[in-house]
């Protein structure tokens, strides 16, 4: 399971990676000296291993029936994270800082758009 996981983290953080760069490419709002292409690929790739885990455990505990819970919890956890760029204090010699959370709180909900929309189809019980 943890492999098939590993494939939906690398396909969202490939979602964010292309995201990135059209909203680069669209707004010409360039903040990759504060958040790198690696780091938008690796934060999804993360997120989706460590909701894999989560997944697991509570499968674990639920015996078989977490489904229902879990895409719950990561829904609702998701949005709790999106506090994070709103809260970001950017260096002074970032341009139009007021982009940023456009950029970033979209990218927070490709982890869970990807488990809700490809678990069923990769990860198999």
């Amino acid at each position: 399971m943890l492999k098939k996981s590993l494939l939906l983290g690398l396909l969202a953080g490939l979602a964010s990676f292309i995201y990135q760069k059209v909203y680069i490419g669209a707004l010409e709002a360039d903040f990759s000296k504060v958040f790198t292409p690696i780091a938008v690929f690796m934060s999804s790739v993360v997120g989706c291993l460590l909701a894999s885990l989560g997944y697991w455990l509570l499968d674990k505990w639920m015996k078989g029936k977490a489904d229902l819970a879990f895409n719950l919890i990561f829904a609702i956890l998701s949005f709790v994270t999106i506090l994070g760029p709103f809260a970001a204090k950017l260096p002074v010699s970032v341009e139009s800082p007021e982009l940023f959370p456009g950029l970033t709180v979209p990218m927070h909900f490709f982890p869970v758009l990807g488990w809700l929309t490809l678990k069923p189809a990769i990860i198999k019980k």
